[in-house]
């Protein structure tokens, strides 16, 4: 055994894997966090992938020898525990059924194979290894799925998520610290990954590569494991976040017209809503909604609240989401992010002129009208005034 530079970098970032992924499943166990148990199966699954290259550069060899058919490749599952980590992360109450299990079936089948062969002897591998695997070179064929596997899992993940920001601002009035900024940089790192995979497998085909050479890709792991192990358990996971998967618009709001508009003024009972074929409401209705909502807000002060939501805005109205949805669209032309937040951003312009606020910072003020961050503060009142909020500061001061 021995311990040289190559084995040492490997080390280092698996021994922090390790103990990552203890500390994930505990507080995911402890606090309930879905999203824990999955950023701990990929920072294993992720240990796994360098393990035997670790042990190998150490001079072990007991993985690539007695045990090389054993089932080690883990490249077919890493997809999609990314992809199932991200949905976790922005629906707290995702529950999988049979039809998600279908994307684990190509590692599954993996598995089998390898497992069932493995288990008749080192006879039956050799065997099988000469007549079948390296013939029919399926050795290439799953490290090439595994690749491809990556690729399709990192896209769905980014479509998702984008998706996800686009519902944000219609759901949230505290998108600021719902967005997961950590997991853009988190799949441009898989990236980094998967594109050191993708070059070395090519790079295969054209030159004889070193173990050295090959080193590379595997430090670009460790590095992208040492990442996601100290930034991911820092994440903070808010509870009661469900977004579920739905084609979203890409206009900011609906306006009125997109609306169905009938010439009855009848009113629209809660018994006869239908969420996915709302009915059609009349100008009249409209209306009535719009003024129900706005004196619901202020007399209320909902706004107050940081993270309000749509639904809790549709609960203290006894009704659905999608009708408190179309009504500020089209009622009010904004999303729900910039409705309430017109609230906070008036509340803010009368306190600022209040003398007896005056020892307080904008910060102070900010908090107390309901924003939860500085940052998003800032942008709600540009957006709103076009001004900064320390102008309004200034132009009192004067």
């Amino acid at each position: 055994m021995q311990l040289n530079l190559y084995a040492a970098t490997l080390l280092f970032a698996f021994t922090q894997g390790v103990i990552y992924t203890f500390l994930l499943l505990q507080r995911g166990w402890q606090e309930e966090r879905k999203s824990d148990f999955w950023l701990a199966a990929l920072i294993a699954a992720s240990c796994i992938f360098n393990l035997s290259w670790m042990l190998g550069f150490m001079g072990i060899y007991v993985l690539g020898r007695e045990l090389w058919f054993f089932p080690q490749d883990v490249s077919l599952v890493i997809g999609p525990i990314i992809f199932y980590y991200l949905k976790t992360q922005i629906n707290t109450n995702l529950r999988l059924n049979r039809r998600d299990l279908l994307h684990f079936l190509p590692y599954l089948a993996y598995f089998l194979h390898h497992l069932i062969v493995f288990s008749l002897g080192k006879n039956a591998v050799e065997w099988w290894a000469s007549n079948v695997h390296n013939p029919l070179q399926i050795g290439n064929f799953e490290k090439y799925g595994g690749i491809v596997s990556a690729v399709v899992y990192v896209t769905l993940s980014w479509r998702l998520y984008r998706k996800y920001l686009l519902w944000l601002p219609t759901e949230r009035s505290d998108t600021e610290g719902v967005q997961f900024e950590w997991y853009h940089r988190f799949l441009w790192a898989i990236v980094v990954g998967v594109v050191a995979a993708l070059a070395t497998f090519v790079l295969g085909f054209w030159v004889e590569l070193s173990y050295q050479d090959l080193w590379i890709q595997h430090f670009i792991v460790a590095v992208v494991l040492y990442y996601i192990s100290v930034a991911g358990y820092s994440q903070v996971q808010p509870k009661n976040l469900i977004f579920i998967e739905k084609e979203i618009e890409n206009e900011e709001f609906k306006t009125v017209e997109s609306i169905e508009i009938q010439p009855s003024t009848a009113p629209i009972l809660e018994e006869t809503f239908d969420v996915k074929n709302p009915p059609k409401m009349s100008v009249l209705d409209l209306e009535n909604w719009k003024i129900k909502i706005q004196n619901t807000m202020e007399n209320e002060k909902l706004y107050l609240n940081p993270e309000l939501t749509m639904s809790d805005l549709a609960d203290h109205l006894n009704t659905h989401n999608s009708l408190i949805s179309n009504v500020i669209n089209a009622g009010f032309q904004k999303n729900f992010n910039d409705f309430v937040n017109g609230f906070r951003v008036e509340i803010f312009k009368e306190k600022i002129t209040h003398p007896k606020l005056q020892h307080l910072t904008l910060l102070a003020i900010a908090f107390d009208c309901g924003f939860n961050s500085k940052s998003t503060f800032n942008r709600a009142v540009k957006k709103a005034t076009d001004k900064m909020p320390s102008e309004f500061l200034v132009k009192f001061e004067k």
